[in-house]
C-alpha cells in the first residue's frame, strides 16, 4: 500500500477546511458537494444517514446555528485512493434561534475516497460527543 503524497494530504486538509467554512456559513450545498454520492453519516445516538439526499434533508432540517468551531489534533493517513481524517472539535452554537450559547466537544472521523477525477470526497463521517 502506497502512502499518501503530500499533495493528497494537502487536498484532504483543504476539503476539511472548506467543510468547516461551509458549516460556519450555513452553506449546506457545499457540504453535500464535498460528500461522495454513496456517503454515510453516523451521528451519535441516531440512525445512520445514507446518501446525499438524506444528508441534505438532515442539514436543512437542522435547528442548530453554529457560531464557532475549532478542530485540533487533526491526523490524516491512508493510501493513494482511500484515507481517514480524525480530529477533536470544540463548537459553540445556539438552538432554534435562541440566544443561549451552548458548547459541544468531541471527535470526528472521516473516511475519504478519491474520485475518478482526482477529487477527495467524504465517504463516511462519524462523530462523538464528550458529554453534555
Amino acid at each position: 500500500m502506497s502512502e499518501l503524497s503530500s499533495l493528497d494530504v494537502d487536498s484532504i486538509q483543504e476539503v476539511h477546511d472548506r467543510w468547516i467554512r461551509a458549516e460556519l456559513a450555513g452553506d449546506t450545498s457545499c457540504i453535500v458537494e464535498l460528500c461522495a454520492d454513496d456517503v454515510r453519516w453516523i451521528p451519535p445516538d441516531a440512525p445512520p444517514l445514507l446518501g446525499k439526499h438524506a444528508i441534505a434533508n438532515y442539514l436543512n432540517d437542522d435547528t442548530v446555528g453554529l457560531r464557532h468551531i475549532q478542530v485540533k489534533d487533526v491526523v490524516i493517513h491512508g493510501n493513494g485512493s482511500l484515507a481517514y481524517l480524525s480530529g477533536n472539535y470544540h463548537s459553540r452554537f445556539v438552538v432554534n434561534g435562541g440566544i443561549v450559547m451552548q458548547e459541544a466537544k468531541g471527535t470526528h472521523l472521516w473516511i475519504v475516497r478519491k474520485t475518478e477525477c482526482g477529487a477527495w470526497r467524504v465517504a463516511v463521517l462519524a462523530w462523538s460527543s464528550w458529554g453534555p
